[in-house]
């Protein structure tokens, strides 16, 4: 018995590490393509070229590398940064309708970005005013929802929850107070609030990068933790976790990933809703695999998201937000359907 369990953890192993090869392997297909198409396609041989440092001074060497590929590196670092969150809120609510944006996070950035808009002129930041402004909005915004949930062991997941939704519906309610009085900055503001990438460089990912790296890595050092935590509080605590702790490094763990990536992209929603799932249907319920493949697949669906974006309409664009959302709200009706029967 003992050498038949053996065998087939080790046959499970080495399917697990099949498909995460096979995960980077789309990845990188679909990263060189997003890199390479656009309004300005590039042939093979341009795109080789460029690569290998021939034709650096030309005007597709430019775009290449200073428009294109900051753009889509951010958006793969983004569909890393919600899955994670998403894997990470479901696991700690083990709740499948958990979403990265839970606790207002989201709303403070759309204030924050709000105010830059409206008193850019102020502001000595250039053109970094709006997303640190974003940035500093859903730092405030979990500060505050964080001091209402509780310290110590006075901190409960259900306040912070309800606080969120308080906190969240107030700051949108002054946003939609600053939008009435100043409607000029109205086409911009939704535009960000939709989430897009269009526009954005290496100033945007060099901003985000400290902050998610940080945040990802609070996240994977508890993971092993956030496994536990799936059979139940009581049964946690039982094998010695300090459930109250491991809670809460996680939930700042994604609420700074989180934050980072709206103050830069904006709300790109249900990515940290659907991937999740469909990667527990590739790798099954073990959250120490569901978390790696997950960051994989969301940068994939995102990258790809963003390709689809910026190319099936152009020269217009469409906010990637969108498209995620047309994936994200008929899987999440379907959850919703599958909760109910059960």
């Amino acid at each position: 018995m003992a050498q038949s369990s053996n065998l087939l953890t080790s046959r499970s192993s080495s399917l697990f590490w099949l498909q995460i090869g096979v995960l980077v392997g789309m990845l990188v297909g679909m990263t060189l393509l997003a890199i390479r198409m656009g309004a300005v396609d590039l042939s093979t041989t341009q795109f080789i070229d460029i690569i290998m440092g021939r034709g650096a001074a030309s005007t597709e060497a430019a775009i290449l590398w200073e428009i294109r590929l900051p753009r889509v590196l951010l958006a793969l670092v983004a569909g890393v940064g919600l899955a994670a969150a998403g894997v990470t809120w479901q696991g700690v609510l083990r709740n499948p309708l958990a979403d990265p944006y839970l606790i207002g996070v989201s709303a403070g950035g759309a204030l924050g970005a709000g105010i830059a808009l409206f008193w850019k002129g102020y502001m000595p930041l250039g053109t970094q005013t709006v997303p640190v402004s974003a940035f500093i909005g859903s730092l405030l915004a979990l500060g505050v929802v964080w001091g209402i949930s509780g310290r110590g062991a006075a901190f409960s997941v259900d306040r912070m929850l309800l606080a969120g939704i308080a906190v969240g519906s107030f700051l949108s309610a002054i946003l939609s107070m600053l939008l009435f009085w100043n409607q000029e900055s109205l086409t911009t503001l939704y535009f960000w609030m939709l989430g897009s990438f269009s526009g954005r460089t290496w100033e945007d990912l060099i901003l985000a990068l400290p902050y998610l790296s940080v945040g990802l890595l609070l996240v994977f050092w508890q993971l092993r933790h956030l496994n536990v935590l799936q059979l139940g509080a009581d049964r946690a605590r039982s094998l010695g976790v300090d459930t109250v702790s491991v809670q809460r490094w996680l939930i700042g763990g994604a609420s700074l990933v989180t934050a980072s990536l709206v103050a830069v992209c904006g709300m790109i929603g249900f990515v940290g809703l659907v991937v999740p799932h469909l990667t527990r249907l590739l790798v099954g319920p073990d959250l120490r695999r569901v978390l790696p493949a997950s960051c994989l697949l969301g940068a994939i669906l995102l990258v790809g998201a963003d390709l689809a974006a910026r190319t099936l309409w152009a020269p217009a664009e469409m906010p990637v937000g969108v498209l995620t959302a047309l994936l994200g709200a008929p899987f999440f009706l379907y959850l919703i359907a599958r909760e109910r029967r059960s």
